[in-house]
């Protein structure tokens, strides 16, 4: 069942920003998220009740994990509300503001669902414990196999009301683990929950990318028996291959526009960087030299790609206009220079560098300029911007040999591991804002 969103209420937060997501840091909103509750308040008489707790603990841990992930909230401890949900309606006139101002609470989320069956629906309201008034109130339809789905639809919608930025929390994160004995690409919840396997061939498939509107994937895989390029649609299960030329066809990258990719065929002289057209299947060399040109990644605008080659030497960043125009070397520093990731708003260029001990992520700006280190421990490769730009994710060793993914803020705090409960995770991808 596809998750509708359906508004309920009309906001009123439009006239104040309550936090500024492009702040680095500042006082943190203190909120009570209560229990999600049944419609109609009594949960008796279900034919299914561990399923109705179920979601009512998935529903309100999701938001709170949202909520604490943004670091703009200060969640309360249950333990200190003073009514319970089942005591108190769901409307602002039958809320006693005063009991939540006493525990500190300035923001108030309170909850309903009703599940039938498969289906589910939520109710979320927002309040303003201060001004005693209603933010906002929103109703959603979905599977009831996947209530964080609907929850996270709030938390972007909350982000939204008070920000006035678009939340992440229905993002997605693609990687690839070797879980099952072979690399396969997978599929999770931003927060590396709800893991689903994407490929299942037993071969080895490697650095998966999104399409522009999150519904396709391209990636590359040795099930020919030599590296080729494929791309899925993640709604059908539909697969194709697009690029299976002689040698190598590695690096695939999603044009903005969505019409053309950027990827590393083995050339002439040497391997070199290629657009290839996706409606007239028509390939254009952009490169041309006897280095090794790999890694190729679209500005956002569709105007430039920055790739790696060792044209002069050791391997380092170069970006080139994408009609093959004024090749410009970015990078001069580090033994090897790799995995460039281009920011959402174009600005800056995320990328591994290694100098004499481990690889680390570092950022610059666009041109090459402001070169800025952002790890120091473990051994840290391939990163990925979110949609909104505040976060890197990337794969480290940390821990023994086994490589695991984490996030870090764009400048360089906040590091966090994600827990996805699958084995040796690499190459991740974050993927554009989904609906």
């Amino acid at each position: 069942m596809l998750v509708v969103f359906l508004g309920i209420i009309a906001s009123t937060a439009h006239a104040k920003v309550y936090i500024d997501l492009s702040a680095p840091a500042g006082k943190r909103l203190p909120v009570a998220v209560e229990e999600f509750v049944p419609m109609g308040g009594n949960p008796g008489g279900t034919d299914d009740p561990e399923g109705l707790e179920r979601v009512r603990h998935e529903l309100r841990d999701t938001i709170v994990s949202d909520l604490i992930f943004s670091d703009f909230f200060d969640v309360i401890d249950p333990s200190a509300h003073l009514v319970s949900p089942l005591e108190e309606g769901f409307s602002g006139k039958e809320i006693d503001f005063k009991n939540w101002r006493t525990i500190g609470a300035e923001l108030l989320i309170k909850g309903r669902f009703e599940k039938k069956g498969d289906s589910l629906t939520v109710e979320a309201k927002l309040f303003d414990t201060i001004k005693e008034k209603l933010i906002i109130g929103r109703r959603y339809k979905g599977r009831a196999g996947n209530p964080r789905r609907l929850a996270h639809m709030f938390s972007n919608d909350l982000i939204k009301e008070l920000s006035g930025l678009k939340g992440i929390f229905t993002t997605k994160i693609l990687f690839v683990s070797d879980r099952t004995g072979s690399k396969e690409i997978y599929i999770s919840d931003y927060d590396g929950r709800n893991v689903r396997q994407i490929t299942n061939n037993r071969s080895i498939n490697l650095s998966p990318r999104w399409s522009p509107d999150g519904k396709r994937i391209i990636y590359t895989s040795y099930k020919k028996g030599w590296p080729c390029l494929y791309l899925l649609d993640l709604k059908t299960g539909r697969e194709r291959t697009i690029s299976d030329r002689p040698g190598i066809n590695i690096g695939g990258r999603f044009s903005p526009d969505g019409k053309r990719i950027a990827l590393t065929l083995s050339g002439e002289k040497s391997p070199e960087i290629y657009i290839l057209d996706l409606i007239t299947g028509e390939y254009i060399r952009l490169t041309n030299n006897y280095a090794i040109d790999v890694s190729p990644e679209w500005s956002p605008d569709g105007k430039k790609i920055v790739f790696v080659s060792d044209m002069a030497g050791n391997p380092h960043l170069y970006v080139i206009d994408s009609d093959g125009n004024n090749l410009k070397r970015l990078t001069y520093d580090g033994k090897y220079n790799a995995s460039p990731s281009w920011s959402p708003d174009g600005k800056f260029i995320a990328f591994t560098r290694r100098d004499e001990g481990n690889f680390n992520i570092w950022v610059m700006h666009a041109d090459g300029t402001g070169q800025v280190q952002l790890t120091y421990e473990g051994n840290n490769k391939s990163p990925s911007w979110s949609p909104d730009g505040r976060y890197i994710v990337f794969n480290s060793v940390r821990d023994g040999t086994n490589s695991s993914l984490y996030l870090i803020r764009a400048d360089g705090t906040g590091l966090r591991k994600i827990t996805t409960d699958s084995n040796n995770e690499k190459n991740p991808a974050w993927s554009p804002y989904l609906d």
